[in-house]
């Protein structure tokens, strides 16, 4: 084949696949008007959903159009918790000391020391419990709240909406006032791309310092494009449990494009935590650029499950318009 009539194929298989594209924004579009808005709000920008680039338009794109089964496990705490023992029998977890619907039914010595109560199906759901002092009367007011909702439908978190809601009681491994701190690790497919350590947790001086996968100290996704790296503060010595955090999350993410892995340590042990599709909502863009284009490098979307599964009728047609245009790689940052 001459080299003019190769350029020519190649110009007109890309004007298909932009079509195709614009075909599919403008359908994604017309239902899903209200996401459209957050992202133009917390962004400024309007997503190209259809062919994602910026770490906003994925995340709509995964909340829209990449319907994998595992996003309903990692949604699922209960399901989670099974998910990490099969990948990483070796790494502790918190004691499940109760599952059922109504915490009336909850053994008075299951709540006779220091534990959470919780709900499997979303975030913000738990009630801590210290030195088995219990309000139950308030615990069951907020359970039935909890199991009444269906956490991540306002930012259109798709997993969460297919979790069978449950409540269950898991012993405190410690205590975010003290001792507790979480270790949050960015990994796609294998492979850990940014992390970061974070103490306090929801406490008003609540910290966060965003770490490398070494356990230096790094730009995060929320810093300033060139404001100061935010140090650990003095005397923490977290490098060994964090880098064995960081081997355990490629080890967790293998087969899943993109995920956080989330992991506790309490100054003597590391614990396995929660896997989450969409960090914050998936909302913002990170506000530094160089973050931004390590997320955005790290995460390859050819390992999306829409392009892996099979698809029929119109969902072959786009997914073949991806592949094509994917194929030399995932996406760059515009």
């Amino acid at each position: 084949m001459r080299h003019d009539t190769i350029v020519v194929a190649l110009v007109q298989a890309m004007l298909f696949d932009s079509l195709i594209f614009a075909i599919a924004n403008a359908w994604l579009y017309a239902g899903n008007f209200q996401l459209v808005r957050y992202c133009w709000r917390f962004n400024r920008h309007l997503p190209d959903i259809a062919n994602p680039q910026r770490y906003s338009e994925r995340m709509l794109w995964r909340k829209l159009v990449d319907h994998n089964p595992l996003f309903v496990l990692f949604a699922d705490k209960l399901a989670t918790k099974e998910y990490l023992q099969r990948r990483c029998p070796e790494l502790a977890l918190p004691r499940t000391l109760w599952i059922g619907r109504d915490t009336d039914e909850i053994p008075d010595e299951v709540l006779a020391g220091d534990v959470f109560v919780k709900a499997n199906h979303g975030c913000g759901f738990h009630w801590r419990i210290r030195g088995g002092h219990c309000d139950r009367a308030a615990l069951r007011q907020v359970s039935r709240r909890w199991l009444a909702a269906v956490h991540g439908r306002t930012f259109g978190e798709w997993a969460y909406s297919q979790v069978e809601p449950k409540l269950f009681v898991e012993e405190a491994i410690g205590d975010a006032e003290t001792d507790l701190i979480e270790f949050n690790i960015r990994a796609s497919n294998g492979r850990a791309i940014l992390g970061s350590v974070l103490g306090r947790c929801k406490l008003p001086d609540q910290w966060l310092v965003s770490l490398d996968v070494a356990g230096a100290p790094t730009r995060g996704t929320r810093d300033a494009e060139d404001g100061p790296i935010a140090p650990l503060p003095p005397g923490l010595e977290i490098r060994e449990p964090y880098v064995r955090a960081v081997r355990l999350a490629e080890r967790i993410s293998v087969g899943v494009d993109y995920v956080r892995v989330d992991f506790m340590w309490n100054g003597s042990e590391l614990f396995g935590g929660e896997i989450t599709t969409y960090p914050a909502a998936g909302l913002k863009d990170p506000a530094n650029a160089s973050v931004a284009a390590l997320i955005g490098d790290g995460w390859d979307l050819r390992h999306t499950h829409f392009l892996n599964a099979p698809q029929s009728g119109w969902k072959r047609i786009y997914a073949g318009a991806l592949r094509r245009r994917w194929s030399s790689g995932s996406p760059k940052l515009p």
